[in-house]
């Protein structure tokens, strides 16, 4: 079996894996991973407008409203009218909401540092400047994927 289809069939065997993984940890906080989606989302950027957070999601108007909806009767964010242009609706995340993506990022990132220790420091090298390349082709592929028309 050649490097790439190695390769190949590692991401088939992990990738389940990583749904599943997601899968554990939000029946426990009773969020969709389209919820947690838009509040880790939320979380990094502040106080956003919901037609910016539809276009950042990938996802239409009427699922941003949908999504926002359902968080907003548990409390994990608030919209709230713009200041200039009444129109215009802002989500903010609230402090339960950010707890949320803070608890789900810490649950992830130990795992994963506890599998990075398995490592030696020239293959710890190796795996950051993977990740690094990977989030920079990401980065292109999703601002191409935004300038297209809906």
């Amino acid at each position: 079996m050649s490097e790439k289809e190695e390769f190949i069939r590692q991401f088939r065997e992990v990738n389940p894996k990583f749904s599943r993984f997601y899968a554990c940890f939000l029946t426990h906080t009773n969020l969709t991973l389209s919820q947690y989606a838009l509040l880790n989302h939320l979380s990094n950027s502040g106080v956003i407008p919901m037609t910016e957070l539809a276009v950042k999601l990938h996802i239409s108007k009427p699922a941003v409203t949908h999504l926002v909806d359902q968080l907003e009767k548990k409390k994990y964010l608030k919209r709230a009218a713009h200041p200039k242009d009444r129109r215009i609706s802002l989500i903010e995340a609230l402090p339960k909401g950010e707890k949320i993506v803070r608890d789900m990022q810490s649950y992830i990132l130990n795992f994963l540092l506890k599998t990075l220790d398995q490592f030696s420091s020239q293959e710890k090298k190796t795996i950051r400047e993977f990740y690094a390349r990977l989030s920079r082709t990401m980065d292109m592929v999703l601002a191409r994927a935004g300038g297209k028309k809906k």
